[in-house]
């Protein structure tokens, strides 16, 4: 099962700070809910885990991520990344590209990301999968943004333990149900 997001939002921070945060994966990686970085292989290899928890289900991928398009000039990049589910029973690809654009009053950031997954969470459906990768995206956003507005990245050791914590979707499923009863029945659902 494979789903694509593309999301642009914006930062108030100068392109060239955005880009070399960016470019450091030890400080994006606190802004990915549920990741870690586990090894440094070289400035364009990386290994990592993802753990995610949706209902009953938890899946615990371990993986690689590889920068595979880096220019400065353009500000532009792009990653792909796998991974297995530690227990044997599925995997996941990724593929996201980045590009930055230089604003009055910050960065805008455009980000096209296609994940396709197989085993024990793609049982939940291509909607759900959809609505759960939006929100965790938006998590993201929230996150970088936040982190980018710090004044000393490289050594806030407070904020990165502080997001270092693996995702639980179970509220984030809560609300995408919740998203999708309003779409289908109006404003008016409230499940208080």
């Amino acid at each position: 099962m494979e789903v694509t997001s593309n999301k642009t939002f914006q930062v108030s921070a100068d392109i060239d700070y955005v880009w070399s945060v960016l470019n450091e994966p030890e400080q994006v990686v606190v802004c990915v809910p549920g990741a870690q970085l586990t090894e440094t292989i070289d400035e364009d290899h990386f290994k990592g885990k993802v753990t995610i928890k949706i209902g009953p289900v938890t899946a615990k991928f371990n993986g690689k991520i590889e920068f595979t398009q880096r220019d400065s000039s353009k500000y532009e990049m792009a990653m792909e990344g796998t991974g297995a589910d530690i227990s044997g029973k599925g995997g996941a690809t990724m593929n996201m590209s980045l590009s930055l654009k230089a604003l009055e009053t910050g960065t805008e950031v455009t980000c096209i990301m296609s994940v396709s997954i197989t085993g024990r969470i793609a049982q939940f459906g291509a909607r759900m999968i959809e609505a759960v990768n939006n929100k965790l995206f938006d998590q993201f956003i929230q996150n970088f943004s936040n982190l980018l507005a710090r004044e000393n990245v490289e050594t806030d050791a407070e904020f990165i333990a502080a997001e270092a914590e693996p995702v639980k979707a179970a509220s984030l499923v809560g609300s995408v149900i919740l998203s999708e009863l309003k779409k289908k029945f109006g404003k008016k659902v409230d499940l208080e």
